[in-house]
């Protein structure tokens, strides 16, 4: 699971990229509570529940541990505790991916290079740097 580190920081040689990543649950924990806004254990129960068995302790365990992580801020004001995003959607994966990338290009330079070479580059059945960029901008009307 990742905590995203301030901007600029880099991770050392000894930190491995995947350790920062979200697991599959914390990921859609993560996804119901971005696509809410506002939500409490139950509403987020609720939502998860309606497509796999999963038990409400779990989700209640995995949403302390996300807030733990900087990934959720928690009010407590109230009788049920309120969750909502600490980190945005985009945030989260800017700086993910930022974290891979960099971590990629310091252990692997040249494959790492030549493969984002290769998808941005413009030979035939390559994705383009426009295709890149029109994909961003599909993502980000989604988003809004």
């Amino acid at each position: 699971m990742i905590c995203p580190k301030p901007e600029g920081m880099r991770m050392t040689r000894r930190e491995d990229p995947l350790d920062h990543l979200l697991g599959p649950l914390e990921q859609d924990v993560m996804d119901v509570v971005w696509s809410l806004g506002d939500a409490t254990v139950r509403d987020v129960h609720e939502q998860l529940a309606a497509g796999r068995k999963i038990a409400y302790t779990t989700v209640m365990t995995t949403m302390s541990r996300l807030a733990a992580k900087g990934m959720l801020a928690k009010d407590a004001t109230g009788l049920a505790h309120r969750y909502r995003p600490a980190v945005s959607r985009d945030s989260y994966a800017r700086d993910t991916l930022g974290n891979m990338l960099g971590w990629m290009l310091d252990r692997f330079p040249e494959p790492a290079a030549s493969f984002l070479a290769e998808v941005v580059g413009d030979e035939p059945g390559q994705r383009n740097l426009d295709d890149l960029r029109a994909a961003v901008e599909r993502r980000r009307d989604e988003e809004s």
